[in-house]
């Protein structure tokens, strides 16, 4: 019994080294404007740094407008880039535009173009935030050098623990 146990925990171990080298590059290829924010499944998005414009600074509320870059491996071999951090090649690029209020601590991404803002929840599933989330956070970042919704503990649902929605290891990604 104890040598089941043994290989359940060594498998166990095993399983959870391959998931956790994972490995995007945290700049695509080396260039310290394009910020990882979110990987899935052999792409990864990032953060055009140099595309960041603050749309409206009246606080409590923010609009910061920022392109965001997906990418795959650039030569077609998933594993090189998602577990070697190897070279990238960009996808696609899209604009997003997100709205904060820091009285309510509530983020949100607009899903039209004009001003259809749909609420980011802190605590929400990738199928509901997606890329949005962790890009909207990492935009107010680099505005303003401060965390939006990872300045505070979450709540996960009524009984559950808090929690961290971001790790400093995120905003490092900034520097």
């Amino acid at each position: 019994m104890k040598k089941i146990f043994s290989m359940c925990l060594f498998m166990l171990v095993l399983v959870i080294g391959s998931v956790a080298s994972a490995n995007y590059p945290t700049h695509l290829n080396g260039n310290a404007n394009y910020i990882l924010v979110d990987g899935h499944m052999g792409t990864a998005w990032y953060v055009d740094k140099s595309s960041l414009v603050v749309q409206k600074y009246e606080p409590p509320q923010y609009i910061i407008a920022v392109n965001v870059v997906s990418a795959r491996s650039a030569y077609d071999d998933e594993r090189d880039f998602y577990q070697n951090g190897g070279r990238g090649k960009i996808m696609d690029t899209k604009t997003y535009r997100f709205f904060y209020n820091w009285d309510r601590t509530e983020m949100y991404v607009d899903r039209t173009g004009n001003d259809g803002w749909v609420r980011l929840k802190p605590l929400g599933s990738w199928a509901e935030t997606g890329v949005s989330m962790p890009a909207g956070e990492m935009a107010f970042y680099l505005a303003y050098n401060m965390k939006f919704y990872g300045a505070y503990k979450w709540r996960e649902g009524n009984h559950g623990n808090y929690m961290d929605v971001y790790d400093d290891g995120f905003y490092n990604r900034a520097r």
